[in-house]
């Protein structure tokens, strides 16, 4: 198997800043000026269809790091394209502290694997050959201060999409059987709390006076 496709493109010029760069991408996807990093809800589109899900404190302070990332690698928002091609470049590039971020992006990971599997495994590769934002030391005002260019050649983005070695190969079986765990685990919670509530119906029902 090989991950020889073009590399994505950054979506801003090389010499704009990381601040302007958000800015216009934050205004052409209809998002707040800030990514909805201060906004207790975030917003997941698929199709026509809108989702509104709670927004915990941890992924707010992630938001930044995963819209520059965007901005950079070149991936876009699409739910079924974009969000779930990015979900695995940064598992393949590591997501750092950012336990939430794991818990996302492998669900992402499983669900692409099913609908673009070519995608997740081309930017899997990528990551794993490519620097972590989440890893950087800077904060965000210091990133937000960095051109598009020189953040691009910081993390290797700016460099072909290597064919995937073994390693590459066997890392990206273990993080795919890794990601359907993640992304089953809470269904089959819910099963077996909707059975063991059912049990507990039947064990109470009146039974037929024998």
């Amino acid at each position: 198997m090989r991950a020889t496709a073009q590399v994505p493109q950054a979506m801003e010029a090389g010499d704009a800043r990381i601040a302007d760069a958000l800015t216009r991408h934050y205004i052409a996807h209809g998002l707040p000026a800030d990514g909805g990093a201060s906004d207790p809800w975030f917003r997941v589109h698929i199709g026509p269809v809108t989702l509104r899900l709670p927004n915990p404190p941890a992924r707010r302070l992630a938001v930044f790091f995963h819209d520059v990332n965007h901005v950079v690698a070149g991936y876009d928002t699409t739910f079924s394209g974009g969000e779930m091609a990015i979900a695995a470049f940064e598992v393949g590039s590591g997501c750092g502290p950012f336990a939430i971020v794991w818990s996302i992006n492998l669900s992402m990971f499983g669900l692409g694997l099913v609908v673009t599997p070519g995608a997740v495994f081309r930017a899997f590769v990528r990551g794993r050959h490519a620097a972590s934002i989440y890893h950087r030391r800077e904060n965000s005002a210091a990133l937000s201060a960095m051109t598009v260019s020189k953040l691009r050649a910081e993390l290797g983005l700016d460099q072909p999409i290597p064919a995937s070695t073994l390693v590459d190969r066997l890392s990206f079986l273990a993080w795919a059987a890794a990601a359907v765990v993640v992304m089953i685990a809470p269904l089959a919670a819910a099963f077996a709390a909707l059975a063991a509530g059912l049990r507990g119906l039947i064990a109470l029902w009146p039974g037929d006076g024998r």
